[in-house]
């Protein structure tokens, strides 16, 4: 690990939120292109957006853009796993808490850590370090800096940066390790916000209907599940927020943690409506900013879905006054 301290949190926002947002959840199709305010993904009618990409590239599919995509973007978790454990000069560090398992030796003793954890969905871990015989090895772990409340084995702790626990006996130990997370809005450019709530980022999730299609382009079948999908959005996304307080709660992780269907924790937000329009030229692109931040109807308690669930979103968006 580096001197960095940001370093792990700037990985688990791209991993947590960037990543599943760009990927199907049978992971047989991709985005190329991705945005925050992604209110439809079907092919651009003249020219894209994107000034160096095609009309299509953010169309979920076999091959939207590049086929490197296509061939790499099955690596990024695998690789992410590989971050999850690194070695210090007096033993080992969790660097980023995600299930995982390390086998390794430590002076001529072998070690096994494990951790469990349903994280960054739910701020629990629970660490168990099985030495052969009694060894000096350290597990540092490491502590967010938007972690409050920290408790190591049902204890208060007051550390910050890492908890350092020193020399193992023969057996296994085990360690339980918890802390809160506050929802809040972070400032974006134009005055425009979104909700942060640890590593995940909140969006509103918007309806959309998706269409198949099945094509043969330069010798290369697009056949289900392989194929593309052109999705429209079919519900209302000029909203805004209303107030600074959020309600978590906290769902059941199913086997597939970022579903567009079965969200695993939500925010409930206060949000209204108001005159957004689209950007000129482009009928199927939010624009990037409203053209009114006067609400247009009553606050009310609205859903919002992790980043990399809502495959169709507002991420970014105004705070105003309620009406």
């Amino acid at each position: 690990y580096t001197k960095d301290k940001k370093w792990a949190e700037r990985l688990e926002r791209v991993a947590f939120n960037a990543l599943p947002a760009t990927i199907s959840d049978d992971m047989w199709s991709h985005q190329y292109d991705q945005q925050s305010n992604q209110v439809d993904c079907t092919p651009f009618g003249g020219n894209p957006i994107f000034t160096t990409n095609g009309k299509d590239a953010h169309i979920f599919g076999l091959e939207p853009e590049f086929g490197c995509c296509t061939s790499n973007f099955g690596q990024g978790w695998p690789k992410l796993v590989l971050s999850a454990f690194m070695r210090a000069k007096d033993g080992v560090v969790c660097a980023v808490p995600v299930p995982s398992e390390l086998t390794t030796e430590w002076r001529g003793v072998g070690v096994k850590v494990t951790l469990d954890t349903e994280y960054p969905f739910k701020n629990s871990f629970v660490y168990r370090v099985e030495a052969e015989k009694k060894t000096s090895m350290k597990l540092r772990i490491r502590v967010p800096s938007f972690a409050k409340n920290l408790r190591v084995n049902g204890q208060p702790t007051a550390t910050r940066g890492f908890i350092v626990l020193g020399g193992f006996d023969a057996g296994v130990t085990e360690i339980r390790v918890s802390f809160e997370v506050e929802a809040k809005l972070e400032a974006r450019p134009y005055r425009l916000y979104n909700v942060s709530y640890g590593s995940l980022v909140f969006s509103l999730p918007i309806e959309g209907e998706a269409k198949m299609k099945e094509y043969t382009r330069h010798n290369v079948e697009r056949k289900f599940p392989y194929c593309d999908y052109h999705i429209k959005g079919v519900s209302d996304w000029n909203y805004a927020f209303t107030d600074r307080t959020f309600t978590v709660e906290e769902r059941e992780v199913s086997d597939v943690p970022f579903s567009s269907k079965s969200y695993p924790i939500v925010l409930k937000a206060q949000m209204c409506h108001i005159d957004w329009g689209v950007e000129p030229r482009f009928s199927k692109l939010c624009a990037k900013v409203p053209q009114s931040r006067e609400a247009l109807d009553e606050s009310r308690e609205t859903v919002l879905a992790p980043y990399g669930c809502a495959k169709l979103r507002m991420t970014e968006m105004p705070l105003v006054h309620k009406k």
